[in-house]
């Protein structure tokens, strides 16, 4: 079985529980196109990261649980938003331009995450480590943020929650997800400003996650 084979049934698996549970507790929920938009880029986005274990701990020292939590609370947090839609018990959202417009920035992020993941190619890792012959990238968008695959994982997760009109927890995704994000950079920074040189200078010119904000 091919590891992309494997991402994408370890997706399916995961939203096909999703689904049966929602088709359990509030049947109508499963009428919703938004609901299956959310699945379909999600089932995605597993696809085109690496490979992972939800219940594994970390790979790297340097990783310091980082990717757990990053994980978890995209886990969580997706779980919140679909709470807070049959807390909400909406019978039809509208599939309006508002719909298509955050179905196109969950899209858009995806593909700025997985440009990024590209651009680093073998030196994109789950845990945070910097291997052998590890070089600086510039290019890209990595031009103007240092994390962009960070960011277009924000977007992504964050207009899902407002995609389900699940306005409590997008607010909630953001913070968390800021949060946890902050943590693993702080670490990656770290180790990469000692291991890889002009690092430093790269981190003078350049945001996080936001260009000229953060």
């Amino acid at each position: 079985m091919t590891g992309m084979l494997r991402k994408a049934l370890q997706g399916l698996g995961v939203w096909t529980l999703v689904l049966l549970v929602m088709a359990a507790i509030w049947p109508p929920a499963l009428h919703l196109a938004q609901l299956w938009m959310v699945t379909g880029v999600s089932v995605l986005a597993n696809v085109l990261q690496p490979a992972y274990r939800p219940f594994e701990g970390s790979r790297t020292p340097e990783d310091r649980g980082t990717a757990a939590q990053i994980l978890w609370t995209v886990y969580l947090t997706q779980a919140a938003a679909l709470l807070e839609l049959v807390c909400r018990r909406r019978i039809a959202i509208p599939l309006d331009p508002f719909s298509w417009g955050v179905l196109a920035a969950m899209i858009g992020g995806l593909a700025l995450r997985t440009w990024a993941v590209v651009l680093l190619g073998p030196w994109f890792t789950w845990n945070v480590m910097v291997q052998t012959g590890q070089q600086l990238v510039t290019r890209g968008p990595y031009r103007l943020i240092r994390h962009p695959g960070y960011t277009g994982a924000l977007i992504v997760f964050v207009a899902s929650c407002v995609l389900l009109r699940s306005w409590i927890v997008a607010l909630l995704a953001a913070f968390a997800l800021v949060l946890a994000f902050a943590r693993r950079m702080r670490y990656e920074e770290a180790l990469l400003v000692k291991a890889l040189p002009g690092y430093q200078a790269y981190m003078s010119r350049t945001s996080k996650l936001l260009p000229g904000i953060f």
